[in-house]
């Protein structure tokens, strides 16, 4: 399908590591992608500009391409020239940076303050505090609310349509008068998206005041949600504290066709193409970064995004490790982490997060962060989902899951993508994977605002790359006994048979763009795919080709480091159809307990010595002085016992006695 030229595209990501740019424009009569570049984002020190790294990723599209992007002074050049310099668009999404510190301001927490909140996916959020009328403060408690809390936007709602008018004027006016304490310039940003009839008085009360953004009602009444108008509001309100925040931003919106848009809204985008475009049963977009996280699900005709702060792989580590804890990372190692192992490796990344492991057990501890961190993802989500489809337990049978981020695509090989993606999310039944190394689904989503048309003819032409299919048993299957009888028809005719035991991996190579039609029985029992015990589907190849899995869910992970170790290689050796990598014997070694310090060993004796009960003394009896020996130390206690009178010698009777009465003084 040909369309008329509509102009060049020059799409710009900027992550919280590396900045990537993707040139779109018309070829044989089809929008695809040209090229792209990427480079280090430079927002923070030495640069504090994000368009230094820009034009860096910029230099390198012009090297590919011999395309001139940028003038001679450095700046990009808009719109394309006759010689084909230059770009017609420009448009920019960005994950990096603080979120954006938001109060909720609402009438009633289940109903429109519910719906503000599942507004704010989709956009870099972090909400602070929620004010309602039945929170249990009065006026001067929100007041301090809304000032100690320093927000950067006041998010409110409530209000049905021709509903209620008094209490939302109220709660308004409670927040312009808190406003009204605060400097102009750090003023935050008003979002209304209550009850229309009210928006005329709204206006009034923050016209020339603060920055004031109006949506649609996001509850025109109880049974009805309307949201969209008011993310992409909140999309405008990102951009404007963007631009404020300097760093290049400001300059980089002024360019830019809509401004810097929240990275996480170009995939709750796509993940709604692709759900209505497959209309299957699930459609799951990841992509694990380094500072933020962003997971978007199309299930059953509804997108649900999600986006974690906490969750990263570089400077969100740390954030990370506290949120999961260690055991939660340590499951996935296959040998004992030394004392602080973990949480020295973990600093290390929040502090330098562009570093790449450099042995195999910092390997191994870096993909024991993805698949624990993209584990608690999923485990979050889940209570959501469920109330969606219908699962037990188990992931949603997604019929597609797209992944992106480093840790999934720069891993060298699409077999090991395909090992983490498994093992990480467990997906059930049959599931088409794909890889986004080049950051084209964040970029599609942003042209979708330009020329959605576009869009969908890039996905379609140049694509995401394809690792393969997967077919995954669910239930415990038993160890070593067949639990998959695989029947696989290729194009050509040739039929290639194969039976996979229960906890093994089996990879049939079948290449990318190639399809087979696929026959699977499940034998033993509460064993099934995705509730079947046979299904017959049409499948796609990949770099990997068709994967079936037949390890179980949940994945029988492993207790026991000994037992990983033996576990672990086995799976990686299945899937790369590779021979088995042993683990290291010494890896196997429990660490010592930590050696006593001297000054430790001694406060531990002396607590130890105080709280003993003191042992009594018995007196000890004292010489008494002969009539021939030496003169005894006399104890003014024992006098009532000390016979004077024995002794004869008058001398030394009187001697004795001057010391008795020295002893009384």
């Amino acid at each position: 399908m040909s369309v008329n030229r509509s102009g060049s595209i020059l799409a710009v990501d900027f992550g919280s590591v590396m900045t990537r740019t993707v040139l779109i424009d018309v070829v044989d009569g089809v929008y695809r992608l040209v090229a792209r570049g990427e480079s280090r984002t430079t927002n923070d020190y030495p640069a504090h500009d994000i368009r230094v790294g820009m034009n860096r990723a910029l230099q390198a599209l012009t090297e590919v391409t011999a395309r001139r992007l940028l003038d001679e002074q450095g700046k990009l050049i808009k719109p394309e020239k006759d010689d084909r310099s230059g770009v017609d668009f420009l448009v920019t999404t960005a994950s990096s940076g603080r979120s954006l510190r938001t109060i909720l301001v609402g009438l009633v927490p289940d109903v429109s303050v519910a719906s503000a909140i599942r507004a704010t996916a989709g956009t870099y959020v972090d909400v602070v505090d929620v004010i309602t009328l039945a929170d249990g403060r009065d006026d001067q408690g929100r007041l301090n609310a809304t000032l100690l809390n320093r927000p950067d936007l006041i998010f409110i709602v409530g209000g049905t349509e021709d509903g209620a008018e008094a209490p939302v004027l109220e709660l308004a006016q409670g927040v312009r008068l808190a406003l009204s304490l605060l400097e102009r310039d750090q003023r935050p940003s008003v979002l209304f998206a209550g009850n229309t009839s009210v928006q005329p008085k709204i206006e009034a009360l923050f016209e020339d005041f603060a920055q004031l953004f109006i949506a649609p009602n996001v509850r025109p009444s109880i049974a009805v949600e309307v949201i969209q108008t008011a993310q992409r509001r909140l999309a405008q309100a990102f951009d404007a504290q963007r631009s404020l925040r300097g760093g290049g931003f400001e300059h980089i919106g002024e360019v830019s066709h809509a401004g810097i848009q929240p990275t996480a809204q170009s995939y709750t985008l796509l993940a709604n193409y692709l759900g209505e475009t497959i209309r299957g049963k699930g459609v799951l977009l990841l992509d694990v970064g380094s500072a933020v996280s962003t997971m978007s699900a199309w299930l059953d005709g509804s997108v649900t995004t999600t986006i974690r702060t906490d969750i990263g792989l570089g400077h969100s580590a740390m954030n990370l490790l506290n949120q999961i804890g260690e055991a939660a990372i340590a499951r996935w190692l296959p040998f004992y982490p030394a004392r602080d192992e973990i949480l020295e490796y973990v600093l290390n990344k929040t502090l330098r997060p562009a570093t790449i492991p450099e042995t195999p057990r910092d390997l191994y501890l870096e993909h024991a962060l993805l698949r624990a961190g993209t584990s608690a993802m999923i485990t979050a989500a889940m209570p959501i989902w469920r109330k969606t489809v219908s699962t037990e337990g188990d992931m949603p049978p997604f019929n597609l899951i797209a992944v992106a981020g480093s840790g999934f695509t720069r891993t060298g090989s699409a077999g090991f993508a395909a090992l983490l993606l498994l093992d990480a999310a467990q997906p059930t039944g049959i599931t088409r994977l794909l890889a986004d190394p080049y950051g084209l689904l964040v970029a599609l989503g942003a042209v979708a605002r330009v020329n959605p048309t576009i869009a969908v003819q890039v996905l379609d032409s140049s694509g995401l790359e394809p690792i393969g299919t997967c077919i995954s048993v669910s239930g415990h299957p038993t160890p070593e006994r067949t639990v998959l009888k695989v029947k696989i028809t290729l194009e050509s005719g040739e039929i290639i048979k194969q039976n996979v035991a229960g906890g093994h991996l089996w990879v049939y190579p079948l290449p990318a763009g190639q399809q087979a039609e696929l026959d699977v029985r499940v034998t033993g029992r509460d064993v099934h795919l995705d509730g079947k015990t046979r299904v017959r589907a049409k499948v796609e190849g990949g770099a990997v080709g068709l994967v079936f899995d037949g390890r179980g869910r949940p994945l029988p992970l492993a207790l026991t480091p000994a037992e990983r170790a033996v576990q672990m290689p086995l799976w990686f050796s299945e899937l790369m159809r590779l021979p088995v990598s042993e683990i290291d014997p010494q890896w196997l070694v429990a660490p010592a307990a930590p050696e006593e310090t001297p000054v430790a060993a001694s406060r531990k004796k002396q607590e130890k010595k105080r709280r003993q009960p003191k042992e009594k003394k018995p007196k000890e009896a004292k010489p008494r002085r002969g009539r021939r020996g030496a003169e005894p130390e006399i104890d003014i206690a024992d006098e009532d016992r000390f016979d004077i009178s024995d002794i004869e010698d008058d001398d030394q009777r009187d001697s004795i006695m001057s010391e008795l009465d020295e002893l009384r003084r």
